[in-house]
This record gives C-alpha cells, structure tokens and sequence, in this order.
C-alpha cells in the first residue's frame, strides 16, 4: 500500500514540470441518491469516494462507500445526525465524518471514526456542545496521523490524534469563525477562510497563526496543490463576479480567478495541476489551468456544492442536489 503512494507521489514529481494538456472536461455519470449528497471526500490508493447521503427526511444520515471503478455504491455506513464532511486518512485507512445535531440541547457535535477496512465505525468523538454555525471542514494528514476540525462554533481547530481517536488539542482563532480548512501535508500548513476578506495561514505544529491574507468578501471553501504550494480560496462575491483566490503557500495573494455565481467546494489534482470549482447557483464546475492561473473551461448542468478529485484516475466528483456527477478531467 505505502508503495503505490509512493509511486504516486512519483509520478506526481515527474509531472509537475508537463504543462497541462489541453482537453474538454465532460460528464461522465451520475449517481443517484434518495436526496441530495453533502461533503465528499476520495481515497486515491483504493480508488473509493465517500460522500455523506441524508435521507429524504433528513432524519438518516449515511456515509455513502462508492466504488471507483464501476462508480457504484458498494457500503453505506450509518452516522451521527447531522452528518456533513469526511476526511479520509489513506495511509491508516481510516474515514472521519463531521456532524452537528442541533435537534438536541445542549448540541452535540461530534467526529465519527470509520474503520476503512472494515467500514465499521471505532467511535465518535465529542468535539463541542456550543450553539453556533458547528463543524464547517475536517482535514487530515496522513503522515502524522492528525486530524484538524474547523469548529466554527468555539472559533478554533480542533486537533485529533487518527491514531488513538482522540481530541488532543486545539489552536484558537482569536475570535475568528472557520468556513473551511485545506492542510498542505508536507508542511503541516492550515489554510482557514473565515468567511470574511480574510484566510489565516496557520502552523500545525507551533498552533499559530503565522499570517492573515485579505481577499475577496466572503470566503468559503479551500484547497491546496500539494506540489506547487498554492492555495485555492472560493469567494462569494455579492457584487460583482465570484472569484476563486490563489495563493502562496505562504499566504500571499498570487491573483484571482472570475468563476460561476456564489462557489461553494474546491479540490486539486496536483498531478494535472488542475484545479475545480463547483458554483451551485451557477449549476457548473469551473477549471483553473494552475499552470498560468486562468480559467480553462466550465462545465455546465452540475448543480453540485463540492467536489473532490482522484488524482490516479483523473476523474472529479462533486456532490450536489442531483447526487454524485462523475466528470472526466480531460
């Protein structure tokens, strides 16, 4: 298992001086489900995607195993109420899921730890019981086996131990509300819009925050290329085109990018170096050459709020009101 990452970090090496070649992105299937999908997430060594699927009553929630290579649901794996983003540590094969149930008091927010082996779940864990805009974005690093949760409702990142499936600590945001959180793996580098005109770049190690970059109005979601650096930060624009932030890893503002009305998700694939955007009021996935930071094209009929990428397939799933849109990255 650890060699084909290893090969795929590779080949991720070798391609990251090929500029992109050209070609038409297009819709590949759809997967169905009772209602619409929330967050998605995608395990690029076992080619499985993992997307959290209410009920139609919003009452059941489920994270949704599908398979990659027939783009079948193969697992459904029960979860807490108000279920809503998985993160998946490829390396320990294990899924965590965010959820906040707001139908109890005091609310119960927690992460819930999936065996990916087994697609049992370990345990959840409690993260907090403040009223407040609740868990808004997980991400994990494989090679430490942190997990870092955007808590929007204390104003910190909680830190988990994958290992032991624990809550360890937490970095506070003075005051500040995460939207979303995007990791660099390599340098332990958080990237937290705050849902403002401004994105902290904070230290995974020290707890700090190392710098605040000002950009755009409201800032929603963001995603790093592994290989270059850069940071991709969605901004809803109410006035005026939306835009799609690149920074630094460093924080500093490189340019922006014009996409569809109001973006939600973003994901990279570091090997093509390419990046997508899914705008649900615009109904359509929006690719950033990162070669030269422009729009390449837009894809049009994907009514979807995220997206995420398998970079050893090539392929882009975005999650939305018509389910899971499988698209072809070229």
């Amino acid at each position: 298992m650890l060699n084909k990452v290893c090969r795929l970090m590779a080949l991720a090496a070798l391609t990251a001086t090929v500029s992109v070649v050209a070609g038409a992105q297009t819709i590949s299937t759809v997967i169905t489900f009772p209602a619409p999908t929330r967050g998605i997430s995608v395990d690029p060594v076992r080619n499985l995607i993992y997307v959290v699927s209410p009920d139609p009553t919003g009452t059941i929630f489920n994270l949704a195993v599908i398979n990659g290579t027939t783009n079948t649901v193969a697992a459904t794996i029960p979860l807490t109420d108000g279920a809503s983003f998985p993160a998946v540590d490829y390396l320990a094969n294990r899924i965590y899921v965010t959820g906040c149930n707001r139908l109890v008091t005091p609310t119960a927010c927690t992460v819930t730890v999936i065996d990916g082996n087994t697609d049992n779940v370990v345990t959840t864990i409690p993260i907090t019981t403040t009223r407040g805009r609740g868990l808004t974005g997980i991400t994990v690093n494989p090679l430490c086996g942190l997990v870092y949760v955007a808590n929007a409702s204390d104003n910190v990142i909680d830190i988990i131990n994958g290992r032991q499936a624990t809550l360890v600590s937490s970095i506070s945001l003075n005051g500040n509300s995460p939207t979303a959180i995007a990791l660099n793996p390599i340098l332990n580098l958080l990237y937290v819009p705050f849902g403002t005109n401004q994105t902290a770049v904070v230290n995974g190690w020290t707890k700090q925050i190392l710098t605040t970059t000002t950009f755009g109005n409201d800032t929603v979601g963001a995603a790093v290329n592994v290989l270059t650096g850069n940071v991709f930060v969605t901004d809803q624009e109410f006035n005026g085109s939306s835009l799609t932030g690149v920074l630094g890893a460093n924080g500093s503002l490189v340019t922006n990018v014009s996409v569809g009305a109001f973006p939600v998700g973003v994901d990279v694939d570091p090997f093509t170096n390419l990046t997508f955007v899914a705008s649900p009021l615009a109904q359509e996935i929006a690719v950033i050459n990162g070669s030269n930071n422009t729009l390449q094209a837009t894809v049009s009929g994907v009514p979807a709020e995220y997206v995420a990428v398998n970079p050893a397939t090539e392929l882009v799933y975005a999650s939305g009101q018509n389910g899971v849109t499988v698209l072809t990255e070229k």
